[in-house]
């Protein structure tokens, strides 16, 4: 299929002043486990359009994925239509190309995986927890996605990559459980013994849980804990579309120390280590912008229209139609490491919290980054630098940035955090953070 000759084919047909086209293909298959056995194999491969067109200002979308260039025509002419019939214009144009960088996150034998290798290495994850009568439950999934922009404006950009991404939960005998995941553009790098035995050992070590009082702690966030943390602050502040609506944290404190001077944030779609992506949903080059540089409020993502709205420029973080509610967001996150080795998050800590990570994450208080979640898959106490018991599961309501201007020491490595689905990824090391608010237990049914 020529995807390109198709869409350069629908622009020349000049049914609107403007058309912006975005082809996105993608492929997914999926072997799900559980009870360290395979019970599904999935898959869905699928190529969709949408056209974006622009008349008199205004502006109208239509997805297909009718890829005949008749198809392709009768969308665009759809989506003419639907922007000759709104109301108001859309306060901004579609942008003019830019150059992008060309990069390789591609790899053929993890675009092509079929079940029968992915069981092979399912086999290999399950094998530690089967023989000790445990229940290692989880997937792993392969493939990719390309991505074509056009538009009337000269815009013509490509990009591909393939992509691996596996999540187990390890569940023991007595309601134990350890968690741990892998995302990468080769599933070769994959190492299915490490990632089972860091769930298996978490589920082994928490089988026996003592239940501790709510209350302030120092704590030791895992990489998976740090992601979901950092979630939570870009959903909440790191987007111009936030700071418009006047509802992020962000909103006249840029040049102002937020958090710790050892927390450096900013995102990165080019970054070596993360899941590359060069340019956005219009075509425009990813830039690398800063939230937290040592501690002090920086930067906001952009797309076209809210760098046109503040009078800027786009920073390459437009997502696709469906999803423009959300435009612009950080879809590539990164937390520049420290110089904290494993010893140095424990020494030093009287009485503190060891968590692997967080879930039912939700936002309180934008306007001060709070945040409420609790602790899953091992959580355990600190006493006297050293990890000892698991604890029962916790509440936190605690400000984001409160959490980050207590850090005390951060991981010298980052490791890739995807929770298994979506376009981007967390790049992010250990913290410890110094104070840390837990506000109730988890009630086990």
């Amino acid at each position: 299929m020529q995807i390109e000759k198709l869409l350069d084919g629908v622009l020349g047909k000049r049914v609107a002043d403007d058309l912006e086209l975005i082809a996105i293909q993608s492929r997914e298959e999926l072997t799900r486990f559980t009870d360290c056995q395979i019970h599904q194999n999935v898959a869905a491969t699928d190529t969709g359009v949408h056209v974006r067109a622009w008349v008199d200002g205004k502006t109208g979308v239509v997805h297909t994925n009718d890829l005949s260039l008749d198809g392709l025509a009768r969308a665009a002419s759809e989506a003419a239509a639907m922007a000759r019939a709104q109301t108001r214009p859309a306060g901004y144009t579609p942008p003019e190309p830019l150059p992008v960088k060309e990069v390789q996150m591609w790899d053929e034998a993890t675009w092509a995986a079929d079940p029968s290798e992915r069981a092979r290495v399912v086999a290999r994850v399950v094998k530690g927890a089967a023989a000790v009568g445990f229940n290692a439950s989880g997937a792993l999934s392969t493939g990719g996605a390309e991505i074509w922009v056009r538009s009337t404006r000269g815009v013509a950009v490509h990009h591909r990559t393939s992509s691996a991404r596996f999540v187990t939960v390890v569940l023991g005998k007595s309601g134990g459980s350890g968690y741990a995941e892998f995302s990468s553009a080769r599933l070769a790098e994959f190492a299915p013994e490490e990632a089972a035995e860091r769930a298996l050992t978490k589920a082994q070590a928490s089988e026996k849980r003592i239940a501790v009082e709510p209350g302030e702690y120092t704590v030791v966030l895992e990489e998976p804990a740090v992601a979901t943390l950092l979630g939570m602050l870009s959903g909440m502040g790191f987007s111009a579309r936030a700071l418009l609506e006047k509802r992020s944290f962000m909103d006249g404190k840029f040049g102002q120390k937020l958090v710790s001077d050892l927390v450096t944030v900013y995102d990165d779609g080019l970054h070596p280590k993360t899941t590359i992506m060069p340019f956005d949903f219009e075509g425009m080059p990813k830039k690398r912008v800063y939230f937290f540089r040592n501690g002090v409020a920086e930067g906001v993502v952009h797309d076209t229209r809210t760098a046109t709205l503040m009078k800027t420029e786009s920073t390459g973080h437009a997502l696709p139609p469906p999803a423009s509610g959300w435009s612009p967001i950080p879809m590539h996150l990164v937390m520049e490491p420290g110089n904290a080795g494993a010893a140095d998050f424990l020494s030093g800590v009287k009485r503190g919290l060891l968590v692997t990570r967080f879930h039912y994450a939700r936002p309180v208080d934008p306007m001060r980054g709070v945040i409420t979640m609790m602790t899953r898959d091992g959580t355990f106490l600190i006493e006297d630098g050293k990890v000892g018991s698991a604890v029962e599961d916790m509440r936190i309501t605690e400000s984001g940035l409160r959490a980050l201007s207590n850090v005390e020491a951060v991981g010298k490595e980052g490791r890739i955090i995807t929770h298994g689905e979506g376009f981007g990824a967390y790049l992010v090391p250990k913290l410890r953070i110094g104070k840390f608010t837990f506000t109730g237990r988890t009630e086990r049914m």
